[in-house]
């Protein structure tokens, strides 16, 4: 199973504006000038421009499904979209991450360093009693890391089983090829994970039901074409 990569500077995009719905569209003029605004039109449009160049239709037609598999929530579920495979979207401050999968299910996580500003006191919340014996035993230098890498790992399954943060992080075990947890709704299918290699020193996972056979990084410009001149 191949996964297609964008990573997306997050700035401000006026142009991308008109790709938004008029809810996005008054909800991105809620957040008027802040960085939360470059983040939610990065986004959603950035969503809009892969929907319309894997579904082959214009981005005003790409309508995404946020209900929850779960509780039938319509805001905060796995977003899904009609006609195209399953993908994933995370950010930072700076960074907006969207991974797609050729196959299954996938969730995708990154994170900046300063999420890890308080390695100690993060690793009681997120890790697992046998994880934490771990990260405790090891080389002080190296904690930090770690715990990324553990909390994006388990970001990422746990959007793709869509749980999101209702899947207590410490009930999600992720040291080795597979996350596993015992919480309700889990999926049966075995949860692959990966890492991945981002700039800015970021760390990122991926999640997905099908093993990873290559990860490939994706241009912005190839959506930015296939929507002006249609689905190559």
């Amino acid at each position: 199973m191949n996964v297609d990569v964008w990573l997306v500077p997050i700035r401000p995009r006026p142009e991308w504006v008109g790709l938004l719905d008029d809810a996005e569209r008054a909800r991105w003029a809620r957040l008027a000038a802040s960085p939360a605004a470059d983040v939610f039109v990065t986004s959603r449009a950035l969503q809009r421009l892969w929907g319309a160049f894997a579904a082959g239709v214009p981005p005003a037609a790409v309508v995404a499904d946020r209900s929850c598999e779960h509780c039938g929530d319509p805001g905060h579920g796995r977003p899904r979209l009609a006609g195209a495979p399953a993908y994933s979207v995370s950010h930072t401050g700076s960074l907006l991450l969207l991974a797609t999968a050729s196959a299954g299910l996938i969730g995708a996580d990154v994170e900046a360093p300063a999420a890890a500003a308080d390695p100690a006191g993060l690793a009681g919340v997120v890790l697992s009693a046998a994880e934490h014996r771990e990260f405790s035993a090891a080389d002080p230098a190296e904690r930090t890391g770690r715990l990324l890498t553990a909390w994006t790992r388990k970001e990422a399954a746990m959007k793709l089983a869509g749980l999101g943060l209702a899947a207590a992080p410490a009930r999600v075990d992720v040291r080795g090829p597979l996350a596993r947890s015992d919480v309700p709704g889990w999926p049966r299918e075995p949860v692959h994970l990966r890492s991945l290699a981002v700039p800015g020193g970021h760390v990122a996972a991926l999640a997905t039901t099908v093993p990873v056979r290559a990860v490939h990084r994706r241009d912005l410009a190839l959506l930015d074409v296939s929507t002006t001149a249609g689905r190559p």
